[in-house]
């Protein structure tokens, strides 16, 4: 069990952890953030949990992970003057949590658009956004974060094993998730205690250099159709910019587009 007591005491933080939340079991973090936020005072708020039974990432996709492997969390900000982009959100989440890991272990993630945290490849850890628009004005976003630990082969499914992985597995240090938990909030404390203190230009350059290179090949699905090609950039949206193999320049909103298996037989 994470010690909430600890992880209190080692925060200097001035946003991020206002309250602290520790469920041993829940839907999901993002759904008992929102029930907590119904109930006001929310900024700032964080939730933890050692289980989840219906953890989920985007599109739905379900987050499986065995009680008290992985670092589950959401952090609630309400937003009532507009300082932030959800598209700011995460790319921002992105880096604040590769960092935490970088900083807690030897192992350094890259980024892969728009939430993974990858390992040579394969998922280390996934970043999910929600918000909602706020009844006095602005929004309100939770930012649910999935980190994993302590899993062994053994817990990774077979389908999944080239292309999942964990802190335990890639690092030959003992991992202790109240360490890493405290550094999640405080990098994350670092970029939203002062929306104000840092721009679009920096974020864009500190996620560009913990992402993979620009350059890479991909494949998006959007409005039902594949689109092929290599990346080019980021736009303030956490929009993905690809130079198309079909001809011409294209940004692809997170929203409404994700990533497929590279599979040459698809129909493009």
């Amino acid at each position: 069990m994470l010690d909430i007591a600890n992880i209190q005491r080692t925060l200097d933080t001035r946003r991020v952890g206002r309250r602290i939340e520790h469920l041993e079991s829940t839907t999901s973090t993002n759904d008992a953030a929102w029930a907590q936020i119904d109930l006001g005072g929310a900024d700032g708020l964080v939730v933890f949990a050692e289980h989840q039974s219906a953890g989920r990432g985007r599109f739905g996709r379900k987050w499986e992970s065995p009680k008290g492997a992985s670092l589950l969390c959401s952090v609630a900000i309400v937003d009532t003057s507009d300082e932030i982009s959800g598209g700011e959100l995460s790319l921002l989440s992105a880096v604040a949590v590769r960092d935490a890991i970088a900083r807690c272990s030897e192992v350094v993630p890259t980024i892969k658009w728009p939430n993974d945290l990858l390992v040579l490849r394969r998922k280390l850890g996934g970043i999910l956004v929600e918000s909602r628009a706020n009844g006095g004005g602005g929004r309100v976003y939770v930012v649910g974060i999935g980190i994993n630990c302590l899993q062994q082969r053994g817990h990774i499914s077979p389908d999944l094993i080239d292309r999942a992985t964990s802190l335990e597995l890639e690092s030959k240090q003992k991992i202790d998730r109240n360490e890493l938990a405290a550094a999640v909030l405080a990098e994350l404390d670092g970029w939203l205690a002062d929306p104000g203190g840092w721009t679009y230009e920096k974020l864009h350059r500190d996620w560009l250099l913990r992402a993979e290179p620009l350059g890479w090949r991909v494949r998006l699905q959007h409005a039902g159709k594949i689109h092929s090609g290599s990346v080019v950039d980021i736009d303030p949206n956490a929009a993905l910019v690809v130079q198309l193999d079909e001809g011409g320049i294209r940004a692809f909103n997170v929203a409404d587009t994700t990533v497929v298996p590279d599979d040459p037989s698809a129909t493009e």
